[in-house]
């Protein structure tokens, strides 16, 4: 059988251990109906020795679970501020599958002049995601069905690993304005309770990357020279500071440099030109950004006065690291990237 859709899903990394049970404990505080589940999910990725699916924004992988053996492949779709959203085809498969079979997919998957031959002679397994993955089915007001999924588990290639602790939600019914309102409602609410910030690779993505040899959190170009601010461009400008700014804090995870601060607080000024030129958007989406702005900035600068008393010497690098854990994954910061996620979708609907 053969289906096909395009996903849609806001992916948070998770800076703490969490525990099923505390998700469905969070829930039930919010007095919200839902149905949890569980299953084992192995995945195997699979290219060519020379990344020709990878270099065509394809990924491949077969995924097994509980009565579950399927192929899949994603095409190229956008991320930003955590959602992804990419068209995918799914496959059943035989139980026995070790490969995928290109030929299964309808030829719409395929760039134009795409050979498939040769490429499913030369498929390799290139890395694995396996994970567990509990999954909460909530039902909210107006028909709305939210799915929220807790996946714990590992990436490998080539003998190196990173550990998968993530949130994914997506809707599943209710794709109007409310649905999506009470998918971004539900998102602000865990933000208050548990570490949490945009994802902005995918699992596939760190896969390849380790792969490659380099680590999954490494991003590239997050030192990027921003332009003035334009009121002519407000929206592809508000679109490349939040790109910038989780760049740049995914940067600092991995490694802090004077530079990659940079790649945080130049972001942050920009932001704050950028709404200062105010722009014709709804008062409601305006008020919360900006505040949450003022907020984030705030916290940034108490973070740079605390850094400056940091120097030196290991207990000093743990303390540094600690500190900028507490800044990256506080409530108000991933709350701001959330606020200007839905300025930036409130543009597409118009």
């Amino acid at each position: 059988m053969q289906t096909d859709e395009t996903e849609l899903e806001l992916k948070y990394l998770l800076g703490q251990t969490i525990e099923a049970q505390a998700v469905t404990e969070f829930l039930r505080r919010q007095k919200l109906s839902f149905e949890q589940s569980g299953i084992e999910l192995k995945n195997r990725y699979f290219d060519t020795p020379g990344l020709d699916l990878a270099r065509n924004d394809i990924g491949l992988r077969i995924r097994s679970g509980e009565n579950l053996h399927e192929q899949t492949v994603k095409t190229a779709g956008r991320v930003f501020s955590g959602l992804h959203q990419r068209p995918e085809y799914n496959v059943a498969l035989d139980k026995k599958a070790r490969l995928p079979d290109l030929h299964l997919f309808p030829p719409v998957v395929w760039p134009d002049g795409f050979e498939i031959a040769p490429v499913q002679q030369a498929l390799t397994a290139i890395f694995s995601t396996d994970f567990y993955r509990t999954a909460w089915k909530i039902a909210v007001k107006d028909g709305t069905l939210i799915e929220l999924v807790l996946d714990t588990g590992t990436i490998a290639s080539k003998g190196r690993q990173e550990a998968i602790a993530e949130f994914e939600l997506e809707l599943l019914s209710g794709k109007s304005g409310q649905g999506m309102t009470a998918l971004f409602d539900l998102t602000h609410a865990l933000m208050g309770s548990f570490k949490m910030r945009p994802g902005v690779k995918s699992k596939a993505a760190r896969g390849y990357a380790l792969w490659l040899g380099a680590s999954g959190s490494k991003q590239e170009n997050f030192s990027r020279r921003l332009p003035l601010a334009d009121p002519e461009n407000f929206y592809p400008q508000l679109d490349l500071a939040l790109r910038q700014l989780q760049l740049g804090i995914d940067a600092c995870i991995t490694s802090v440099t004077p530079q990659r601060l940079e790649a945080v607080s130049e972001p942050l000024l920009f932001l704050e030109d950028i709404f200062s030129l105010l722009p014709d958007i709804p008062d409601s989406m305006k008020m919360e950004s900006v505040a949450l702005l003022a907020q984030v900035t705030e916290l940034y600068s108490a973070l740079e006065l605390r850094l400056a008393r940091c120097a030196g010497g290991k207990k000093n690098r743990e303390d540094v690291n600690r500190l900028l854990q507490e800044f990256y994954y506080h409530p108000a910061v991933n709350r701001l990237q959330l606020a200007l996620l839905k300025v930036l979708l409130g543009r597409d609907s118009q």
